[in-house]
C-alpha cells in the first residue's frame, strides 16, 4: 500500500507516501491492484491501464460515471460515513476477487473498442485542413472511422 498526495500527511502515514518521480506514477497505477482516490483524474487513468478504482467525492463526473455504468472500471461512492463503508466493503470484494487483473483488463479493452483513435483523428484533421472541417460539418459522425 501507498499514499501519493499532493498535501503534507500526518506523521503516523509518512511512512506509506510513494517516493517515485512523477513521471512513474503511471507505472505504479498499472501494477496496482486497486486505486483508492478522492479525485477524478487518476480513477479515469486506471481505467485506462486496466486497474480497478473507487472513488470518494461528493461531486459526480461525467466520465467516471459512463466508466462506472457502462464498463464497470470503477465505483462512485459520496463522503458520507455510510458510503465510506460500502467503498470499503467494495474494496475488500476486489481485491478478494480472483482474476481481477484479468477482468479488469477486458473491461478495459471493451471500453477502448468503443473510442475512436483521438490522435488519429487529429491527426487527419490537421493534414487534411481547411477539407477537413468541411467533411466534420458535412457529416459529424466521420470521425467514429477513427477507431
Amino acid at each position: 500500500m501507498f499514499i501519493s498526495s499532493e498535501r503534507s500527511l500526518p506523521d503516523e502515514l509518512k511512512p506509506y507516501k510513494i517516493n517515485i518521480p512523477a513521471h512513474c506514477m503511471h507505472d505504479a497505477m498499472a501494477f496496482a491492484s486497486l486505486l483508492w482516490a478522492e479525485s477524478f483524474t487518476m480513477p479515469a487513468e486506471c481505467s485506462v491501464l486496466g486497474t480497478p478504482s473507487i472513488v470518494i467525492h461528493n461531486t459526480k463526473s461525467f466520465y467516471l460515471t459512463e466508466q462506472q455504468e457502462k464498463y464497470g472500471l470503477c465505483y462512485c461512492y459520496l463522503e458520507s460515513e455510510q458510503d465510506q463503508l460500502l467503498a470499503i466493503k467494495k474494496g475488500i470484494e476486489l481485491l478478494q476477487t480472483p482474476g481481477l487483473k484479468e477482468e479488469w483488463q477486458h473491461r478495459r479493452d471493451k471500453m477502448l473498442a468503443d473510442k475512436i483513435d483521438v490522435t488519429a483523428f487529429l491527426v487527419w484533421f490537421i493534414e487534411n485542413f481547411p477539407e477537413s472541417k468541411c467533411i466534420m460539418k458535412q457529416n459529424p459522425e466521420y470521425h467514429y472511422n477513427f477507431k
